[in-house]
């Protein structure tokens, strides 16, 4: 499979916008993130941040690299599933 590159630690990604809502995420209990808005309720573990601020940072660099590397491994992954299940 294609490697990612390694995740960084929590302290190279600050101030990511909320996925759903574009508000700032906040760590929650250093376990969790959340959305800062009020409305918004939206979560995720902090590995999920971390890997979600590695790719964001990753898109953000290189478009065209990062979209290679997307599309490579969908389509080693895609390879690997039977031909019926597609």
């Amino acid at each position: 499979m294609v490697d990612l590159l390694p995740v960084r630690d929590e302290q190279a990604c600050v101030a990511q916008p909320c996925p759903r809502c574009g508000s700032r995420l906040v760590s929650a209990t250093g376990v969790w993130w959340r959305c800062r808005s009020g409305v918004c309720p939206y979560e995720m573990p902090g590995e999920a941040y971390k890997l979600y601020c590695e790719l964001s940072e990753m898109v953000d660099r290189d478009p065209e690299a990062f979209f290679k590397i997307v599309s490579a491994y969908r389509s080693e992954v895609r390879a690997l599933e039977p031909a019926w299940m597609r």
